[in-house]
C-alpha cells in the first residue's frame, strides 16, 4: 500500500508521475540545496491530487519555487476552513480547469487581507478562529506592489511575507504532507472490542498498519519521524506474528497513548480506537487550525503562564524557558474554562471559598433536601446581609418552600474545595486558579471536571515561584500551616493565557492530539470538494 512507502520511496513514486518541466526544476533546486524533498513532495501531492496544470500559468511559472509555496500556505488555510473564499481562491488557483494568473493573484491577495485581518483580531478571537466574517477586501497598494514584483519576478519576496510564525513550520509542513499522502487509501473503521497484550487476531496485524502509517511504528529500510534509524527494530518486528499483540506492538500503542492524552496502559479501548480511526485529512484539519491558535499574539512577555485546556496542562515559561509543567482540572462542557488572558497578582494562602450562586443552587441546594448535614460537614458558614444564619433558620426557610437566599463560604481547611492556595486574577467572569485536596481526580486522562475554575496538582511550585522574592520555602510551609488567611501581593503580575489547543507538534516531529472537549473544531468543511 502506497502508506506504508517510506516518504522517500513515495517522493520517487510521484516523481515519476509528475510532468516533465516540474521534476526538471525540482532536481536542479534539490541538487543545490534550495528546497527539501519534503518540499518538492508536497509539490508534487498538489499536482497529483488536485490536477495543477504546468502550462495554465505563465508568468507564474517564471517563479516556481515561489507559486509552490503560495500553494503550500493556501492549502494551510483551507485545511485550517478559516474562510470560505480563500478555500475557493485556493481550489481555483491549484484546479486543471482554473488555474491561470489570475487565480494566484487573487489567491495571494486574499491571503494578504486575511493575516490583516488576523493581526486586528483579540487573543479571544484567535483561539475562537472568528475569521470568517472577514471581508477579504483587496487593497489598491498590494495590488501595484503585486505588479511591480510580477515585472521583476519578484513575487518570492511577497510570498514569502505572507508566511506565518509557526514554531517548526518545516516540521509541519512535512506532517501535513504525511497526512494527505494518507488520505488517498482507504481508511477503514477498526473498532471492535477490547484488546489486551496477548489477544491475537485479524485486527491486531490492522492495528499494525495503522500504527505503521501514523508513524509510531517505524517502516522498515526507513528512517522514523524523529531522525533516528529504527531499520533494525522494525526488521526484528518483521519476524513478529503480525496478528499476535506482542511486547513490540504494546510499546507502540503506549506511545500511541501518550500522545493522544489517553490512559498509557497498552489496553486498546474505546478511546484509543476513537483515535485510531480518525481519518487522516481529519488529523491534518484539526493539527492546522491549532496551530493557528498558537499565534497568540505578535510578541510574548519573557514570563507567562499558558493553560492549554483540552491537553488538561500548565506550562510556566520564565524567560522563554518551560520551568513549571503541571496536570490540571478545568470547565466541564456546561460549565467550561472560558478563553482569556490576564494577570495573577496575588496568592492566597488557606482562602475561604465564596461558592457562587449558581454552584449554591445547581450543585448544593438539592443536596440539602437529601442530607441537611452537609453544610456543617463540608465547613460551610451561611450568612445574609445581616451576618451568620443558623442551621434552623435556613432549614425552616427552605423546606417550606422559601428557597435558599443565602450565601456560603467554606473555611479554610483540609475540606476546602480551593485547597491551600487560590491564585488571584482580575476578570469579568470570576475565573481563578486553586488547589484542591481532591489529589485523585488527577490520574484521570480526561479532566473537564470543574465548575470553571482551573485546579492546578503543583499549586504548592506555582505558589513558591510566585512568592520566592519574599518569602523562603520553610516560611510559606509555616504560612501554610496556619488556619489563618492570607493575601499575598506577587513582585510583578504573571500574565496568563487560557488556550485551546487540541493539536500542536512534539519535540520527535510527530503531532500530538487531545480531544475536542468543547466542540470547537466539531464541524469541518473538506477543503478537496466544492462548495
Amino acid at each position: 500500500m502506497v502508506g506504508m512507502l517510506s516518504l522517500g520511496v513515495y517522493t520517487g513514486v510521484l516523481w515519476n508521475l509528475a510532468g516533465i518541466e516540474f521534476r526538471e526544476w525540482a532536481s536542479s533546486k534539490m541538487m543545490s540545496g534550495e528546497i527539501s524533498g519534503y518540499r518538492v513532495m508536497f509539490g508534487l501531492w498538489l499536482l497529483l491530487c488536485v490536477g495543477m496544470s504546468s502550462a495554465a500559468a505563465s508568468s507564474w511559472q517564471d517563479e516556481p519555487e515561489a507559486r509552490l509555496q503560495l500553494h503550500q500556505q493556501g492549502l494551510e488555510l483551507a485545511l485550517a476552513d478559516v474562510h470560505p473564499k480563500l478555500t475557493l481562491w485556493w481550489q481555483q488557483a491549484v484546479s486543471v480547469d482554473t488555474a491561470s494568473d489570475e487565480a494566484d493573484d487573487r489567491l495571494l491577495l486574499g491571503m494578504q487581507a486575511f493575516w490583516r485581518y488576523w493581526a486586528s483580531l483579540s487573543f479571544v478571537d484567535r483561539q475562537y478562529l472568528r475569521t470568517t466574517g472577514a471581508s477579504l477586501s483587496f487593497r489598491e497598494q498590494d495590488k501595484i506592489e503585486l505588479q511591480l514584483a510580477a515585472e521583476q519576478q519578484q513575487r518570492h519576496v511577497l510570498v514569502q511575507g505572507l508566511a506565518p510564525g509557526y514554531a517548526d513550520h518545516d516540521q509541519l509542513q512535512q506532517q501535513l504532507a504525511r497526512l494527505l499522502a494518507l488520505n488517498v487509501q482507504p481508511w477503514p473503521v477498526l473498532r471492535t472490542g477490547i484488546l489486551r497484550p496477548g489477544d491475537r487476531g485479524e485486527v491486531i496485524a490492522r492495528v499494525r498498519e495503522r500504527l505503521g502509517l501514523l508513524g509510531d511504528i517505524p517502516v522498515a529500510g526507513a528512517s522514523s519521524l524523529s531522525g533516528v534509524d529504527d531499520t533494525t527494530d522494525a526488521l526484528a518486528d518483521a519476524f513478529h506474528d503480525p496478528q499476535g499483540y506482542d511486547a513490540a506492538l504494546v510499546k507502540a500503542v503506549r506511545g500511541f497513548q501518550q500522545r493522544h492524552g489517553l490512559q498509557v496502559d497498552g489496553v486498546i479501548g474505546p478511546q484509543t480506537f476513537a483515535w485510531l480511526d480518525v481519518a487522516p485529512l481529519q488529523r491534518a484539519q484539526l493539527l492546522m487550525r491549532s496551530m493557528l491558535r498558537t499565534l497568540i499574539g505578535d510578541k510574548l512577555p519573557s514570563s507567562y503562564l499558558l493553560v492549554n485546556i483540552p491537553e488538561y496542562r500548565l506550562r510556566l515559561y520564565q524567560d522563554q524557558v518551560i520551568v513549571l509543567e503541571s496536570d490540571v482540572i478545568v470547565g466541564k462542557d456546561e460549565r467550561k474554562t472560558p478563553i482569556m488572558t490576564s494577570n495573577i497578582t496575588n496568592v492566597v494562602i488557606n482562602p475561604p471559598w465564596n461558592v457562587p450562586r449558581s454552584i449554591i443552587e445547581r450543585d448544593i441546594v438539592p443536596k440539602l433536601y437529601r442530607d441537611p448535614g452537609y453544610i456543617a460537614r463540608e465547613g460551610f458558614d451561611v450568612l445574609d446581609s445581616a451576618g451568620p444564619v443558623s442551621r434552623a433558620e435556613w432549614q425552616a426557610r427552605l423546606y417550606n418552600g422559601g428557597g435558599f437566599p443565602y450565601r456560603l463560604r467554606q473555611r479554610p481547611g483540609a475540606r476546602n474545595a480551593l485547597g491551600s492556595y487560590k491564585f488571584h486574577m482580575p476578570n469579568d467572569d470570576a475565573i481563578y486558579l486553586h488547589d484542591t485536596p481532591g489529589r485523585s481526580l488527577f490520574s484521570r486522562d480526561s479532566r473537564a471536571l470543574s465548575s470553571g475554575c482551573v485546579r492546578v496538582e503543583g499549586a504548592e511550585q506555582l505558589a513558591s515561584w510566585l512568592l520566592s522574592d519574599k518569602l523562603s520555602p520553610e516560611r510559606l510551609a509555616a504560612l501554610k500551616a496556619s488556619p489563618k488567611t492570607r493575601w499575598l501581593r506577587v513582585a510583578q503580575p504573571l500574565p496568563v493565557f487560557m488556550v485551546y489547543w487540541p493539536g500542536w507538534l512534539g519535540p520527535d516531529g510527530l503531532p500530538r492530539f487531545r480531544n475536542d472537549i468543547y466542540d470547537f473544531d466539531r464541524i469541518l468543511h473538506n477543503p478537496f470538494t466544492a462548495g
